[in-house]
């Protein structure tokens, strides 16, 4: 019987985990950086506060405040490579560079500003994927003793 118990409550937080929607994966992964500044991360760690329209406002805010922007794009992203995704989405040339974003956020921001146009199609890439994975953590994993 304690089996079975303790069989449900694994499942019933398997489950729990599996129904975070992208929205609350980012957050859950924003909350667990450290050397982020706090007010750029409770007002932009929502995939609806940052867009199109408000991505250069986000840049200017944030970008100065130590490893903030390429913390949360670390969160937003989960340093997956998204270029198929970006591809048929309409994104193209210098700003698949934020689809690949395997190794962060390009740093040089003002050299992309043409790819604002194309944030919300980046932007819904990273919500897909995030859907059916699990968020990206900035606190490594303990390896195993082998």
């Amino acid at each position: 019987m304690k089996f079975f118990i303790i069989l449900s409550v694994v499942f019933a937080i398997i489950n729990s985990a599996a129904t975070l929607t992208p929205n609350e994966k980012l957050k859950g992964c924003c909350a667990q950086l450290k050397d982020a500044d706090k007010e750029c991360v409770e007002k932009f760690c929502d995939f609806s506060a940052i867009s199109q329209a408000n991505i250069l406002n986000y840049l200017s805010t944030c970008t100065e405040r130590g490893p903030t922007v390429g913390q949360m794009w670390d969160c937003a992203s989960t340093r997956i490579d998204h270029t198929k995704c970006c591809e048929k989405k309409g994104v193209s040339g210098k700003c698949l560079e934020y689809c690949s974003a395997h190794d962060g956020v390009p740093p040089n921001y003002l050299d992309y500003l043409f790819c604002v146009e194309s944030f919300n199609e980046i932007r819904e890439c990273f919500v897909e994927h995030l859907e059916k994975n699990e968020p990206w953590s900035p606190i490594p994993k303990k390896k195993g003793k082998n």
